[in-house]
């Protein structure tokens, strides 16, 4: 029996072929280094491909402008919101500088209005003691004098000026109940007007962040001003109307008689 002989070893790192175009470029390039002519095909290919690469650039090229163009008009219109809300919040500190300033003007005049009804009524209080005093006076002299008829009208017309002076001091009371109501009407609308400029301020942030997401949310307005404090401003007519001036005195009362004297 023959023994077969064993197969020829294979050649080991053989190197695989280079793909036809990988060839054609080498040739290419070794045509072209050594100065020999290339190929019309490698040169039409070559062509093809750089006419490809500059469509491919070009469509890039119009695709980045006509997003630089959106990305303009978004910028226009979050720049024109935000002059909006800008313009909606300088009225909005404008209209609290205003009530603030007439706040201060009606509390000044508030306490200065204070100091007249306590100064009236000090005088009011000390004519009634006056009166209390006269009237005592009176009427232990009444049991002296015989005209009766005389002593009694004059205690008559003493009873008249204490309800007069009475009546004065309702009225003043009144009065500083009403200028205290005022006061605390001034004190309500404030808190309503920084409670408005701190939901504006809320607004406007929340506005902000949905710019990136939605333009329809963009475009509505501040609605502080239609619904600004300004269009309410309020009526300090009816608290800066000079007070009622008290009922005056008989001509016989004391301060009459003190001031003829």
């Amino acid at each position: 029996m023959g023994s077969t002989a064993p197969p020829p070893p294979q050649m080991e790192g053989r190197v695989a072929p280079l793909p036809a175009g990988a060839e054609e470029y080498v040739r290419d390039s070794i045509h072209s280094s050594l100065g020999l002519p290339v190929s019309h095909r490698s040169l039409r290919l070559k062509l093809l491909a750089s006419e490809e690469q500059r469509h491919r650039l070009q469509d890039h090229i119009f695709s980045l402008e006509e997003d630089l163009r959106a990305a303009q008009r978004r910028i226009d219109l979050l720049k024109a919101e935000a002059a909006m809300n800008a313009t909606g919040l300088r009225r909005c500190v404008e209209d609290k500088e205003a009530l603030a300033t007439a706040y201060a003007q009606l509390n000044a005049k508030c306490a200065k209005e204070c100091d007249l009804y306590e100064r009236d009524l000090e005088r009011a209080m000390d004519s009634c003691d006056e009166l209390a005093r006269e009237n005592n006076d009176l009427r232990a002299r009444l049991h002296q004098n015989a005209n009766l008829e005389a002593l009694t009208a004059r205690v008559q017309e003493l009873e008249n000026d204490k309800e007069t002076l009475k009546t004065n001091l309702a009225t003043a009371e009144a009065e500083v109940i009403t200028l205290s109501e005022d006061n605390r009407v001034l004190d309500e609308e404030n808190k309503r007007l920084l409670g408005l400029l701190e939901k504006e301020r809320q607004r406007r942030s929340e506005r902000k962040k949905s710019a990136s997401t939605s333009t329809k949310n963009k475009r509505k307005s501040s609605s502080l001003r239609d619904g600004s404090p300004a269009g309410r401003a309020l009526d300090f007519g009816g608290a800066d109307s000079s007070r009622h001036p008290l009922s005056p005195l008989p001509h016989n009362s004391p301060d009459c008689r003190a001031h003829k004297k």
